[in-house]
């Protein structure tokens, strides 16, 4: 298991592949972009009606068309104003079809310099504009999504935009010029460190003071703004959070994140084949992921879906994408 720190550390000092951000320069200017209308507006509305109808097969009483139960209570449990990690949502038949869609690939093989790629089993979310006294988390979480021990351009993370998000609905927000601190910042909070060191996890939660280090040497908060079919991509070492709608908007989207097949430790391969057998969902990274959801986590309570009604029948190149079948 990737629990233990000892087989951590020897994936650390194992080959890391390097993005070719080249086909996307904001990544490296900026830490973020927008590559628009990779699915057209019409493929991503059906995905929306999909992603709706798992919702109002829970029976909890939601109805997209009545508004009055769009409310906590009537919904499966979410964390975040609409992230949805729990209930076998990793494993849901319009999940995977998304992660499947050639246009998604096709932009992650730009980034790799290949086809041969694996997916993360990640989450999806359908964040609904509850009313202001809803009990939901709110508020911003600053993190990013890699370990302070890889200093180096490790990941590129992506979110299927599924849905048109502006300026007040809950969409990703991320610290402009947080990125290209990442290395100085690091640096300079050496002595900060705990004492066994820096976590191997790749997540890492600034404190208020190290934030101000930040707004320190400039950087703003900027909400991504995105059309239905959009894909947001960010490096891993850029601080980012999801914000909750302050409007009267609705977000639908999934978390998406592709990396070279090649560079997977066998041991990994084999964790992956028993989180599809298992219906497990993952952590962002699709080679060195954490186990999530309600297996992995355990039930909330006691009639939590743990898998979904029905196994995803996967296409051959989603079952390469998913590593039980080798290039």
């Amino acid at each position: 298991m990737l629990g233990s720190r000892p087989q951590a550390i020897f994936q650390l000092r194992g080959p890391h592949p390097t993005p070719n951000t080249a086909a996307f320069p904001e990544l490296d200017q900026k830490g973020y972009t927008v590559v628009k209308n990779v699915l057209s507006s019409e493929r991503s509305s059906e995905y929306v009606n999909r992603a709706f109808d798992w919702l109002e097969g829970f029976n909890k009483g939601f109805k997209r068309d009545v508004r009055s139960t769009w409310k906590p209570e009537n919904l499966p449990a979410f964390s975040r104003g609409g992230l949805f990690n729990r209930h076998g949502a990793h494993h849901e038949q319009w999940a995977w079809d998304v992660r499947s869609e050639q246009a998604i690939i096709d932009v992650f093989s730009r980034i790799w310099d290949t086809e041969e790629l694996l997916v993360s089993f990640d989450a999806v979310n359908i964040s609904l504009p509850f009313d202001k006294d809803a009990n939901v988390q709110k508020g911003s979480w600053p993190h990013t999504d890699q370990s302070p021990l890889r200093r180096y351009k490790h990941c590129i993370q992506g979110i299927m935009n599924l849905v048109e998000v502006g300026p007040k609905d809950g969409s990703l927000l991320v610290l402009e010029g947080s990125f290209q601190l990442y290395n100085e910042f690091f640096e300079s909070q050496e002595q900060d460190a705990p004492p066994e060191g820096w976590s191997w996890r790749d997540s890492f939660v600034p404190t208020d003071e190290q934030m101000q280090w930040f707004y320190d040497r400039g950087c703003k908060w900027k909400k991504i703004e995105a059309g239905p079919g959009d894909l947001i991509l960010w490096d891993s070492r850029t601080i980012h959070y999801g914000g909750n709608a302050e409007g009267d908007s609705i977000r639908v989207a999934t978390y998406v994140c592709y990396k070279p097949a090649k560079d997977i430790e066998p041991d990994a391969l084999e964790r992956r084949k028993k989180c599809w057998d298992e219906l497990i969902g993952t952590s962002h990274d699709p080679l060195l992921f954490r186990e999530t959801g309600s297996i992995a986590l355990g039930p909330l309570t006691d009639d939590e879906r743990l898998r979904p009604l029905e196994r995803p029948i996967l296409s051959d190149r989603a079952k390469l994408l998913a590593g039980i079948e080798s290039y």
